[in-house]
Parts: structure tokens; sequence; C-alpha cells
């Protein structure tokens, strides 16, 4: 019979050995480590990598990798590693999975042609000694890249037209569903629609509409689609198409078309979406001169150009979306513009030689007239002398002599020769004819002394009326 504590040993060595294992986790010693994405997404149809990294101590050994799938009906193995006994997948996933570098490191795996069956957990297990097993779960999810494409809206873009779809940008059969954006530097503005498809994926639509005008002609728009499954934003471009109505020019008219000259011509050009297919020349004002000749958008003179020339003429054209035209006034001058300059040139030449020529001689008659006049002597400009017909007052008469300025000697001397002078000539003009027997006068009165006044200066008097200023 065995003591009780004999037939207990064995459970207690089992427990020994279990303390001492987990001693030697908690410490460190022992440690294993299994490392997946927490989540990977996979594109419908193509491949997708499930990554599994072992990270095992180095008193461990590994004994088996294993990958499991969980299903509603339970777990099932979809591949094996054994540094033994090598590879084992089953036969429902031999043709699609396989290890991509099995080791005791890594157990990572791909699949192939990825399916919405495929959608679901897998858990990577490895296996060690002693410390068993250790496992890690990763979701895959299975997108759906959409197919993008732009199409036209259903109406023309006309310049000045109504608010209309420009284009609609279609993510189709995405799945989540994709970001469908515009972007455009017009006032335009986006509609947004999504379609639920049977097989669980999504299109998207979005239209751009806008009020057309011509001056955008030719901008490109961009379709921006954003999703999952794409590694970058998918960019679209769409040019505008705005058709309008010809916008009309007439060249070869300069403004100096004169009688006589050759080789000339009108061109009517066109800016116009879609492209003007009809042009036309006429002119408003009358028949179409001789010699004159249309070809296509051109007006041909091929005659030297004459007076009868001048007119209006019209250039019609038309393309799908109207018929416009543009008006020219045309005017045949005599002479050319340089001819016309010259003879300017030459008119204002001999006008300026006509002035140049008055002003000399105006110059110089004023010259040859300030020297042969003599100089004005300055007592003229002070005093006036006494009139011929007003004898000075007799002597006795004469008041107190009053001292002149300092040129009264010279006012004096020529008061007297003046008198002398005036005597003289009224000598000579008696002699020469007989002298009419006149009426005798009144005697006249005497001068009062407030009348004249007599400065003396030294032996010379001169004599001033003050009332009259005369001398």
């Amino acid at each position: 019979m065995l003591l009780p504590e004999h037939r207990n040993y064995p459970h207690q060595q089992r427990h020994t050995v279990l303390f001492f294992i987990l001693l030697c986790c908690m410490t460190g010693v022992w440690t294993s480590q299994v490392v997946v994405p927490h989540k990977v997404n996979a594109v419908l149809g193509k491949n997708v990598t499930l990554g599994c990294r072992v990270e095992v101590g180095s008193n461990l050994s590994l004994t088996q990798s294993t990958w499991e799938r969980r299903l509603p009906s339970g777990s099932v193995t979809v591949a094996v590693y054994n540094p033994v006994f090598g590879i084992s997948i089953p036969p429902d996933y031999a043709r699609r999975l396989s290890f991509r570098s099995p080791s005791s490191l890594d157990a990572t795996i791909i699949l192939e042609d990825v399916g919405f069956a495929d959608i679901g957990v897998y858990t990577c297990k490895v296996a060690t000694f002693p410390l068993g097993n250790t496992q890690a779960s990763t979701t895959v999810s299975v997108l759906v890249e959409p197919k993008v494409y732009v199409s036209a809206g259903s109406a023309p873009l006309i310049d000045g037209g109504n608010e209309t779809v420009v284009a609609t940008c279609i993510a189709e059969r995405a799945r989540p569903p994709a970001q469908v954006s515009w972007e455009s530097d017009l006032s335009g503005r986006s509609e947004a629609q999504l379609l639920d498809e049977a097989n669980g994926t999504t299109s998207t639509q979005v239209r751009y509409v806008w009020q057309p005008t011509r001056h955008v002609q030719g901008l490109a728009l961009a379709c921006v689609v954003r999703h999952p499954a794409l590694q970058a934003d998918f960019r679209i471009p769409y040019q505008l198409n705005v058709q309008y109505a010809p916008d009309i020019s007439v060249v070869g008219y300069d403004g100096d078309w004169y009688v006589g000259r050759q080789n000339v011509q009108l061109t009517c050009k066109a800016n116009s979406n879609p492209p003007a297919h009809h042009f036309r020349w006429i002119r408003l004002d009358g028949d179409m001169p001789e010699g004159v000749e249309v070809v296509n958008d051109t007006l041909l003179f091929l005659h030297s150009l004459q007076k009868n020339d001048s007119g209006v003429y019209r250039c019609e054209v038309a393309n799908d979306i109207s018929l416009r035209s543009r008006d020219l006034r045309i005017l045949v001058q005599d002479q050319s513009q340089e001819q016309r300059s010259n003879s300017i040139i030459v008119a204002g030449a001999a006008l300026g030689a006509v002035l140049a020529l008055f002003l000399i001689a105006v110059v110089t008659i004023v010259i040859f007239t300030a020297r042969r006049a003599p100089p004005p002597a300055y007592t003229d400009k002070v005093i006036d002398l006494p009139p011929t017909h007003k004898p000075p007052p007799p002597y006795t008469e004469r008041p107190p002599a009053i001292p002149l300025a300092v040129h009264a000697t010279q006012v004096a001397s020529l008061s007297q020769a003046r008198r002398s002078e005036h005597r003289l000539e009224t000598a000579e003009r008696s002699a020469a004819r007989p002298v009419p027997r006149q009426p005798r006068s009144p005697p006249r009165q005497p001068l009062s002394y407030q009348e004249w006044v007599c400065h003396q200066n030294g032996a010379d008097r001169v004599y001033i009326n003050h009332r009259e200023h005369y001398v």
C-alpha cells in the first residue's frame, strides 16, 4: 500500500511544470507573437496578399503555421505549412492560394482572382513548442473598382442658350460607391445621382450644368473619381464644344485707296463653330463694278481703282447656327495718302516762307524808321511852347521874375528861336501875296497878372501861362 504522498506525486509534478512554463512566459524567456493586418481590401478579380509575420522567442520552436477561414458553418483550413512535412492546401483553394515565402518567421499567403465569395475573416495560427498555438485574425473586404467614363450632354452647347447639361461623369458598379466631382473654373453646378446595382455595387452619376457662352470655347473640365480600389485619383478631361454664329471681320482696306491703285482685294474672315460654309459679297448702294470678281471669301478688284468703286460693300457668312453679315464703306480718293501729305507739306512750307518774309520786312521797316527819326528834345516832353497867335504881354505888365529850374536857359533859347522862325515865315507869305483888308478887331485886352508869369534866369526871361500851360 502506497502512502498518500507517494500516490499524489505525479499530480504535483504536472503542476510544477505548468507553473514553470507560466513563469517563463511572464519573465519573457519564451515569447511568441503573430502579426497580421487588421483589415485587408481586395479588389474584385485581382490578387490579394494576407500577411502573417511570426515572432518566435529564442527558446521556442515553430512546429506548424495554419490559415483558417471562418464560415457560418464553422472554421475550415485553407493552408498549412510544416517545417518538416511542407505545404498542404485543400483542393478548393489549390488553384488560387499559395504561400509567398514560407518559413518559421513568415506565413504570408496570396489569394488570386478574388471574388465576393472570398469576403470574410481569416485567422493565422502558429503552433510552437512548448507554448502551443498562437493566432491573429484579419478581415478581407472585396472592393469593386469603378468603371469611369464621361458622356456629353444630350443637347449641343449653343452660345447664349439656356442652362443645359454639359457632360455627365459616371463611376459605374463600384463597391463601395465612388466619390465623383467636377473641377472647373466656370460658374456651373453639379448634380449627383446614385444607382444601386443587383450585385451589391453602386453606380454614381454626376452631371455638370452650365449656361453656354462662346468665350470659353475649348476650355477643359476635369472629372475626378476617388475610390479605395484606386491607387490615386482618377481624372478624365473633357473639352467644351460651344457652337456660335460667325464673327466676321473684313481685311484688305487700309483707308488709302486712290484712283489708279492696283492689286487690291477685300477678304471676309469668319470665326465660327461649326466652320462657315457660305460666303457672299454684295454692294448695297449700287451694282457691283465691272472688273470685280468673287473667289470664295475674297472680293478681287482686277482693274485699277476708279472713283465709281467707292461704295458700301457687304460680306455675308453662314454656318449651321446662323447667318451674319458685315458692311464696309470704301472711299476712293483722287490722290494717295502720301501725295496728300506731300501737298500739305509743300503748302505749309510756302506759307511759312511768306510769313517769314513778311516778318523780316516789318522788322526792317521798323529799324530803318527808328534810325531816321530825330531824337526827341527833353523840353518837348516837359512843357508846351505858347502858340504863335499869342504874343507875350508888355514888359511893363510882367510880374517880378521867378527863378526857373535848372533848364530855364534852354527853354528860353528854344522859345526865342521859334518866335524868330515864325516872324520870318509870316513876312515871306505877306510879300508873296497881297494881304486882304481885314476888319479892325477890337483892342486886345491885356493879360492879367494871373495868366502869365515871368521866369527869369540871368538875362533870359520866359513867360508861362499857368491856366493854359503855354509858355
